[in-house]
């Protein structure tokens, strides 16, 4: 597999140190994370592990929130009604670049739905 965009919480688990996220991320030669998803993950640092958390970050292409993945996202929150901005943007992101979205969030994104990589549980 060549392209993926990760989830916050596939992020975290890799930054806590899980094997399976660790190894996950290491199947993608060219991994991608949507700026929420960069601001969540650094949340969860700041203040005392940012530098850390950015270091880590580093090595992921962040792709910005441009017109075509707000449209989108507000497309599948109305099509999607529980599904939060956040999450909305971040399929959106993976969608609108043709990229599947790796993720442990099965109640965003079920494991079953097209373009969704469920690769671990916990």
């Amino acid at each position: 597999m060549s392209a993926a965009v990760f989830d916050t919480w596939v992020l975290l688990d890799a930054l806590r140190g899980i094997p399976q996220a660790g190894a996950e991320i290491k199947r993608y030669a060219q991994r991608y994370v949507s700026r929420i998803s960069w601001i969540e993950v650094l949340t969860h640092g700041l203040p005392d592990d940012g530098e850390r958390i950015e270091g880590f970050l580093g090595h992921f292409t962040v792709v910005e929130i441009s017109d075509e993945i707000a449209r989108s996202a507000a497309q599948l929150r109305s099509q999607r009604r529980g599904l939060t901005l956040s999450n909305a943007i971040v399929l959106a992101t993976a969608q609108t670049t043709g990229r599947i979205l790796v993720t442990r969030n099965t109640n965003a994104f079920p494991a079953q739905m097209p373009g969704i990589r469920v690769p671990y549980e916990l």
